[in-house]
């Protein structure tokens, strides 16, 4: 590999010359003309962060005009090179080190098993399929190293579901500087919408912008002349997009921040302190953003200071990344009626047993060896994770290229596709720099502690697909 280049790129990041990418789409106008949008076709220019463009001509990943095709023009050789035999598959995950390795563990076992699972039935068929998984802790700065030893040692060809906004922010210009797809990054950071400096890394999950501004549309409905809010979220990245998004928004919709509480990341003592700040002002919404072990230690907490402030009910919207309902039955009664989006059926819920997808998938998992009783919900995030992944290698396969570092992300890009435990309606469609989020429809939900299931709330959100630019 070029060494000599990724810690040229190194240096760059340690003296902070390298951009911090906000939204997707910007002042600037993209290079790319996506499959079925109306943009027109510019001179690509380069870029000091990564070294490669996005540019639109025909699409390696498809081969119909107008859909996405990356500028592989500055990348090593091997990027455009045929993948034969195997293709190997790289990601990081906390496996150890706490909180966050028990909170995410389905996660690794829903995408090995996709793995195993597509393998079994030659999905992308004359090759087959190698998934490795380093540990990185949940800690950024593991991350590096981990990415830098799949790439050296297993020949890696790309990154799938690596998790944490921290974690993937960390590798996102070396993997771009070497041209190295980075797929489906289980966050909804905004930045991984900026496909002109980062053509290379793709999200997974729902913007957390546009899971905020679902939140808002749906108080402001709730109450009409205005009302109070305060945020409690995770001192990271993550936290501070949803506390960001939020605070650009409120103003519109009548809503007043009240303050803002902050807990740090890995912290799962309980918040006593925070929340009892929030309880002595009162809000009528609380917008919660924590993380693992925090989400049910934050809802016992507010039904602590509920308990002693009669009459104190907020509406309580929790970040979707608690909305395992194994997770939140952890809190018991303290969960009943909070608010949250998701965008798969509940592989958890007793009266989705009996839909073929969801049966299928744990009849898989529970033959993998998954336990009976185990987080099928968090699970399902690494086996659709997985299903997207096969789908744009064998989209990919089937271009003209065939399978090449670069016809991947094309196909990754230009991809349209109904996962099997994805939400009636609900697909994953990306449209190249015009519209570079995946995920942009979901359904607001509310929970009931005595059945621990979910009720929906309203029809599904589809009003956002398509958004190239989040305005605060």
């Amino acid at each position: 590999m070029n060494r000599a280049r990724r810690h040229s790129l190194a240096a760059l990041a340690a003296s902070g010359l390298l951009l911090l990418a906000a939204c997707g789409g910007d002042d600037d106008p993209t290079t790319a003309t996506t499959a079925g949008g109306g943009g027109e076709e510019t001179t690509d220019t380069a870029t000091e962060e990564t070294g490669t463009d996005a540019t639109a001509t025909t699409a390696a990943g498809g081969g119909e005009e107008g859909a996405f095709a990356v500028d592989a023009a500055d990348c090593p050789e091997d990027a455009t090179a045929p993948i034969e035999g195997t293709v190997s598959i790289g990601a990081t995950m906390p496996l150890s080190g706490g909180a966050a390795a028990a909170a995410f563990a389905p996660v690794a076992d829903g995408l090995r098993n996709y793995i195993a699972f597509a393998n079994e039935n030659e999905l992308v068929p004359g090759v087959t399929l190698e998934l490795t998984i380093e540990d990185d802790q949940f800690n950024p700065t593991l991350t590096t190293p981990a990415v830098e030893g799949l790439i050296d040692n297993t020949g890696v060809n790309l990154f799938t579901g690596m998790i944490g906004t921290g974690n993937n922010q960390a590798v996102r210009d070396l993997l771009n500087g070497e041209c190295y797809p980075q797929l489906f990054a289980l966050t909804g950071a905004p930045i991984w919408g900026d496909v002109e400096n980062y053509p290379w890394t793709t999200g997974g999950l729902p913007p957390y912008n546009t899971e905020t501004a679902v939140y808002v549309d749906n108080i402001a409905a709730e109450f009409p002349d205005g009302a109070t809010a305060s945020v409690f979220h995770v001192n990271s990245e993550f936290g501070q997009s949803y506390a960001d998004a939020l605070e650009g928004l409120a103003p519109d919709a009548g809503i007043e921040i009240l303050g803002t509480q902050t807990v740090e990341n890995g912290d799962n003592n309980p918040p006593t302190s925070q929340v009892n700040a929030i309880a002595a002002q009162t809000p009528d919404v609380i917008l919660a953003v924590p993380l693992g072990a925090q989400c049910p230690a934050f809802l016992t907490e507010v039904a602590n200071a509920k308990a002693a402030n009669p009459g104190w009910e907020p509406r309580i919207y929790i970040t979707s990344t608690c909305a395992s309902t194994l997770l939140l039955a952890i809190s018991g009664a303290a969960a009943d009626g909070i608010f949250t989006i998701v965008t798969a059926k509940d592989a958890n819920d007793p009266a989705n047993a009996s839909d073929p997808d969801i049966s299928a998938y744990r009849d898989a998992m529970t033959a993998a060896g998954f336990a009976a009783d185990g987080d099928f919900a968090t699970a399902a995030a690494g086996w659709v994770t997985g299903e997207l992944t096969v789908e744009t290698l064998r989209l990919a396969a089937e271009s003209p290229d065939g399978l090449t570092r670069a016809s991947i992300l094309n196909a990754a890009r230009s991809i349209d596709f109904h996962a099997t435990l994805f939400r009636e309606g609900l697909n994953y469609t990306m449209g190249g720099a015009e519209d570079p989020f995946g995920l942009e429809s979901m359904q607001v939900v509310q929970y009931d502690a005595d059945t621990k299931t979910y009720t929906d709330i309203g029809e599904l959100i589809t009003s956002f697909e398509g958004q190239t630019e989040f305005t605060e």
